[in-house]
């Protein structure tokens, strides 16, 4: 039981014998502030911004079942090929960020108006021993042989086919600043992008937001989009044969109009039959083109912005005082441990 009570540190001891140490704290604190205005405070501040998508409120099963396929609604399965838990990877796709090189941006400061793939690959923001780090790994990394895309203008390609090294470290960027978020409760979309200038950020959270309703949009109105463009063409070439009947039967009646022999009225009635077939044919594909107007507009999600892109007015991070903080209290920490291990020992 003496043992035991040996080992017991007790504070009335400790306290004075850590404080005699007090220089070592001081040079700790003092060596923890270099190190912060060298390192820590040199980070660049990054600013977030989010926006939150959601469906409006309507009746009816179809546009219901419609959007609750698209993770809108409280349906427990779909059978859409894209579900709402394959947005990230949909914004993670090359196709997706590759989409984004040309969106034209301005910063803050209104000195700068290019696109968002220059801004990333000459403007963007870094530390200043992160700057020398890359020049040190570009100088030491061998040269490599310029490979030119081959021609690809009789093939059908997406853009992000045959990236070139820059591009494609500038698609990693991209997709490292958005982060993806979808409540299955509520059924809310939520998309934060992450960049070093807020109007820049803004920007690219609602070119986002917009190419994600787009997505959304054409995916579920595909085949309703393609049936109205076939209706359309069908219902312009009935129309223009019933025209072009109607116009014979016409000639036909006034260069006939005053013959009753039996070939005369033959061939008009011949016409005439031709006409009102040719236009019960129109009629019916302008019902059809009614319709598949009608089942378009139906299968149009309608979505709505519960929260827009907005410039911040604070930066996200990084936490310059409390890395601080931390890093001096694992200072005092380290210092307290190793004054009375020593003293122990002793």
């Amino acid at each position: 039981m003496e043992e035991k009570k040996e080992n017991i540190l007790d504070l009335t001891v400790i306290v004075p014998m850590l404080l005699k140490r007090w220089k070592l704290y001081a040079y700790c604190i003092v060596g923890v502030i270099i190190f912060s205005l060298v390192f820590v405070f040199t980070i660049p501040r990054y600013y977030t911004c989010q926006i939150m998508l959601a469906p409006e409120a309507t009746d009816g099963s179809g546009m219901n079942s419609i959007l609750s396929s698209f993770g809108f609604g409280e349906a427990p399965t779909t059978n859409d090929a894209i579900s709402p838990n394959l947005y990230p990877d949909l914004m993670n796709s090359k196709d997706f960020i590759v989409s984004m090189f040309p969106v034209e941006i301005t910063t803050l400061d209104g000195k700068l108006t290019t696109t968002y793939y220059d801004y990333l690959l000459h403007h963007n923001k870094t530390s200043w021993y992160m700057f020398l780090i890359g020049k040190v790994q570009h100088l030491l990394k061998p040269k490599e042989e310029r490979v030119n895309a081959p021609s690809m203008e009789r093939k059908s390609v997406s853009p992000s086919f045959f990236l070139t090294k820059d591009q494609y470290n500038i698609s990693n960027t991209i997709a490292g600043k958005l982060t993806y978020d979808y409540d299955r409760k509520t059924g809310v979309v939520s998309v934060e992008v992450k960049d070093f200038d807020p109007l820049v950020c803004a920007l690219i959270a609602d070119t986002i937001s917009n190419k994600l309703q787009n997505f959304i949009m054409d995916y579920r109105t595909k085949k309703a989009r393609n049936d109205l463009e076939y209706t359309q063409l069908i219902y312009t070439q009935t129309k223009a044969e019933y025209e072009e009947s109607n116009e014979r039967y016409v000639a036909a009646v006034d260069a006939n109009w005053d013959l009753v022999n039996e070939t005369a009225k033959a061939r008009l009635e011949a016409l005439s039959n031709d006409k009102t077939l040719k236009y019960q044919t129109f009629s019916a594909a302008a019902q059809k083109l009614e319709a598949a107007k009608a089942k378009l507009q139906e299968a149009t999600p309608v979505t709505t912005v519960l929260q827009g892109a907005s410039v911040p007015q604070k930066p996200a991070g990084p936490k310059r005082v409390l890395i601080t903080l931390a890093l001096m209290f694992m200072a005092c920490f380290g210092c307290t441990a190793y004054i009375i291990a020593k003293n122990q020992k002793t």
